[in-house]
């Protein structure tokens, strides 16, 4: 597990909640069991008698646990649904420090620098493109947007976040020169490098889902896209358009209201606070709207109880969270699987960050299969055509990489 918050190119607000500016788990120490579909008593029941560190992700489809649903659609990469290990080996870098925790006590500490300070960090980008097929074609997006903009006129939404996948056979295995490629052209703070057995993510992730700092949960949704402008003058427009923008505003008022909603259920009381609403920030490919909900959690409160309840993340799903999770099983052409899942760690002190699993490729390195999927809100004010475009924005700089 290889996260890097690309600190360097990243807005200060948006990142004053970084813990680290990289962080790496090696090796597997012991591999937690979720075969009896009890994902966070799993979680809980670890972190209570290990006190130690993990390092994983949660599926989408961790939602039919939670709530009374379930998924049918076409699953093309067939990896597991949760994925959590105690690592051997945890390294952490901000500014200047470099600290190397060991877990697993057979290593030798001074074999480990050595091993660190000879690496070789070259690695060759220079890779076969591969061949991209969309599961999803424009005609078959325009069409189910209408339906589900149907919906909201009768009542039954609000808003949903409504995607589509694109999936390749891909033409090489290098992975990692994959995940250098692609931060090279998106630098995220949230991107992230995972190897585990058959699985692997490279993801350029721009949102946070949920963390826990000390006593504070905090949550980072996104909705609202821009793409860059070709001069510093129209870049500045399409920022200031975006701002003012009354449908993103909207996209981005209501999950920020749903978020509210999701962290007061184990907030201190009158401790819920909307810090930065309609925050505008720049990355390489896009603009994005940002707004940044915490909370205290409450003494009588479970931290783990509070991912389960956020999750999945309203800024993926839609207002209500349960009705629109159903119109997506119902809409959607696949089985979402990673994507809109969320990856990230939990630390020895019971704290934690993950990251909104977006912008990335899930790969079966077995099959060698690929698959990225991109969406968007649809809402009331929304259009088809444009949508679509906001799709196939956020999707550039992975067409880019692998084709």
């Amino acid at each position: 597990f290889f996260y890097d918050s690309n600190a360097d190119v990243n807005s200060p607000t948006l990142m004053s909640y970084r813990s680290y500016d990289i962080l790496v788990a090696l090796g597997i120490n012991q591999k937690l069991n979720f075969e009896n579909q009890n994902t966070f008593e799993t979680l809980e029941a670890f972190q209570k008698s290990a006190k130690s560190w993990l390092f994983g992700y949660l599926s989408y489809d961790v939602k039919n646990e939670i709530e009374d649903l379930f998924s049918q659609n076409k699953d093309e990469l067939n990896l597991p649904k949760v994925n959590f290990i105690e690592p051997q080996i945890v390294i952490s870098i901000k500014g200047n420090l470099m600290q190397v925790s060991i877990i697993d006590e057979s290593y030798d500490p001074q074999k480990i620098t050595s091993e660190i300070n000879n690496a070789d960090s070259n690695i060759d980008i220079d890779f076969a493109k591969s061949e991209i097929k969309a599961t999803t074609s424009q005609e078959q997006y325009i069409k189910a947007f209408e339906n589900l903009q149907a919906q909201i006129a009768y009542g039954n939404i609000y808003e949903i976040n409504y995607c589509i996948s694109f999936q390749t056979k891909l033409a090489h295995t290098k992975y990692s020169a994959l995940y250098v490629a692609l931060n090279e052209v998106s630098k995220a703070p949230f991107s992230a490098y995972v190897k585990v057995n058959n699985l692997v993510i490279i993801c350029a992730s721009p949102e946070r889902f949920i963390k826990k700092e000390g006593n504070k949960l905090i949550s980072q949704p996104i909705k609202g896209t821009a793409k860059r402008g070709q001069s510093i003058d129209e870049d500045e427009k399409n920022k200031t358009d975006l701002f003012n923008n009354a449908k993103e505003r909207s996209e981005n008022v209501m999950i920020t209201d749903l978020v509210r909603n999701d962290l007061s259920k184990h907030a201190a009381r009158s401790s819920v606070k909307v810090e930065e609403l309609f925050g505008i920030y720049s990355f390489k490919q896009v603009h994005q709207m940002i707004s940044t909900v915490s909370a205290q959690l409450n003494d009588e409160s479970n931290y783990v109880k509070a991912i389960k309840d956020a999750f999945p993340m309203g800024s993926m799903t839609g207002a209500p969270k349960i009705k629109a999770m159903q119109l997506i099983e119902k809409h959607e052409q696949m089985k979402r699987g990673l994507y809109s899942g969320a990856l990230g760690y939990i630390d020895p002190e019971n704290n934690f960050d993950f990251n909104v699993l977006i912008r990335s490729i899930i790969i079966n390195a077995e099959t060698n299969k690929a698959q990225f999927c991109v969406g968007s809100a649809i809402t009331n004010k929304a259009n088809a055509e444009d949508e679509y475009q906001e799709c196939l924005l956020k999707a550039a700089a992975l067409f880019k990489v692998l084709a």
